[in-house]
Order: structure tokens, then sequence, then C-alpha cells
């Protein structure tokens, strides 16, 4: 008789517990939620003591999944390329009649950071103090009629390679363009495009009042409970949220991909953005295969990443952030994965 040191799943629990458990320890309310799939199997594990779990399941708990929803926006945009509504070479200015005739950025630049627009800077936060005050999304410095004027500015007179530079408006003006271009909203292309087609029940923008009891609410690094995320412009930056279970679906129609799937194109590597990474569609490739990309909110932080070798994918979500020298989804997503990856000891 197997006792329970023996069960494999009790086995990888205790793993996933060695490798978690000190993330959520003097965080008041948190949970840590990951998803795991492994020789074509989903697990799921939870860690701390947040109430909601009394009325609802962690894995239908509804998370702030932050900047993940690029690789949402990208994977979108390959779908529209193969349904012949897009091209990655298509200047915005064939989607914006506010956009200079033959503007040099191309989407493919938007999808791959590699655009020229802004990134977030600190230069940027102290300027905005002294202008005057007007909606701007959360964690993009620039509201979309300041981006308008930039985009006409004497720096893109013509077409140039930018290196890489990640770029919350790019992605979100992204975003914007493909909802533009079939005269819908961004949320809308969402439904439509994956929502619908892989039959998730928790992925959504636009907080309705049958889902706000599944809805947890996030922390700041020192504990502060903070309100849900509203982004109105760029919301293909990261605004999307959702729930292990869906994201665990999303990853594993991704892992699936073959020639034949739009989606096999976000997957290859694009540009060069360090030594041992790529950029791809969205997506970042390290020189291990992990193709991954992590998030965060004002009160959130995860991380969804595979590796097609060895059909093994991850993701962790947490309802706190964190400060960059705090442990963080990441760090757990990377030696999750690892352990995973493993071979079997000799015995």
């Amino acid at each position: 008789m197997k006792g329970k040191d023996d069960d494999p799943l009790m086995m990888l629990k205790q793993e996933v517990q060695r490798i978690a458990s000190s993330y959520t320890e003097k965080k008041k309310q948190a949970l840590l939620v990951i998803g795991l799939i492994h020789q074509g199997e989903r697990h799921v594990f939870h860690f701390g003591d947040h109430p909601i779990q009394q009325r609802v399941q962690p894995e239908e708990v509804i998370f702030e999944i932050g900047s993940i929803s690029k690789v949402f926006t990208t994977s979108i945009l390959a779908s529209m390329i193969q349904k012949g509504h897009m091209k990655l070479d298509d200047s915005i200015s064939l989607y914006c009649p506010e956009i200079r005739k033959n503007h040099p950025i191309q989407l493919e630049q938007l999808a791959t950071h590699t655009s020229g627009l802004p990134a977030h800077r600190f230069l940027r936060d102290l300027q905005l103090r002294f202008l005057p005050k007007v909606r701007r999304d959360m964690y993009c410095q620039y509201s979309l009629d300041e981006l308008m004027k930039l985009l006409h500015s004497k720096k893109w007179n013509e077409r140039k390679e930018y290196p890489s530079r990640y770029s919350n408006v790019g992605m979100g003006l992204l975003g914007l363009i493909m909802g533009w271009s079939l005269h819908k909203t961004y949320e809308e292309l969402l439904t439509e495009y994956i929502v619908d087609e892989l039959k998730l029940s928790n992925t959504f923008i636009t907080i309705k009042k049958d889902v706000k009891e599944k809805m947890i609410l996030g922390h700041q690094e020192n504990g502060k409970e903070v309100p849900p995320l509203q982004m109105l412009d760029y919301q293909g930056a990261g605004a999307i949220r959702s729930t292990i279970t869906d994201l665990l679906s999303f990853l594993s129609a991704h892992m699936s991909a073959d020639v034949a799937s739009p989606w096999k194109m976000t997957h290859e590597p694009k540009v060069k953005i360090g030594k041992n990474m790529s950029m791809g569609l969205g997506w970042v490739i390290d020189d291990t295969g992990l193709i991954c990309h992590n998030g965060a909110t004002s009160g959130f932080s995860s991380f969804m990443g595979f590796r097609p070798h060895s059909k093994t994918g991850v993701v962790v979500l947490s309802n706190y952030r964190n400060r960059i020298t705090q442990d963080s989804p990441d760090r757990i997503a990377y030696d999750v994965m690892n352990m995973l990856e493993q071979e079997p000891k000799a015995k």
C-alpha cells in the first residue's frame, strides 16, 4: 500500500509549497494562486488566508493581471492578421485619421516595443507635477490627446529602427488601433477573439455586478488595500482581469498552437532586447526557451510563462504588489518551472 508520501500529487504540492509558501508570510489577507500545466495535466495550488476563500474557490477568484494583458493584445492582433484585417507592416495611420498619412510607425513596432514611443520615465513624472491635470491612465504618462501630438512631432519624419523600449502607451495604442479598424472597443475584441473562442467565463475589463463578489482586493507593498484598477484609453496595455482557471486555458491554447494557429507567430523572436533575451509579439523569450510575461498593477502582481520543448507552463497570481527588493511571482514561477523540468533522480 502506498503512503501519502508516495502520492505524486501530494509530492508535487509539497514541492510547490516549499518554493512558494514563504511569499505570503507577513502579508495580511494575501492570496497566492499558482496554476501548472505539466505532462498534459493542470494543477492549481493556493496559499494565504484571504477571507474571500470562504465564499469563492481560489480557482474562480478574479485578479488584475496587469501587463499579462499585453500578450492578450498581441494574440488578438495575430488573429486579426490571419483573418486579413491587418498586416504587421501596416502604418498606424491606416487606422486613425488623426495620425498623419504614411506615419513611419508600424503595427509590429508597437507589438515589439520598438516604436520609439516613450517608456515610463522619472523626469516625465516630475514634469507632470507642473502640467495641468488631465485624465491619464495609470502607468501611461501621456493622455491620448498628448500622444497624438507627440506622434505628429518632428521626431517621426521617417522610418527608423528603434531599440526595444518597453512602452505602455505603445501597446495601449495598438489595442486602440485594432478596435478602430473594426469600429469596436478593445473589450469587444477581447470578447470576440479570446473570451468566446476559448469559452472563458471570468475574463473581462468592465466590472459588472455579477462578478464583484469574486473580485479580490489588491494591496500595495505596505499592505494597504487599493481600489480596482480603471484604465480607459490604453486598456490593451494592462486592464484585463481574470482567474487562474481562465489563464490556464489561455496558456494551454498558446502551448498547443501549431503552424495553423495565428498565435504561433507571437512566439517567434523579432528583436534582441538583451544578451539572453528577445522580444516576440508581446512575449519575452529567454535563451532557455521560456516564453513569458509578467504583470503588476497598484495592488497585484503576476507571471505567465511556458517552455514549448518541455510542454510545461505556469501562472502565478498575487493580490500584492511587490517592491523590487521583495520576493515576487517571477521568482516563484522560475523555481516551479525548474522543479517541474528536472529529470527524476536515479535510484
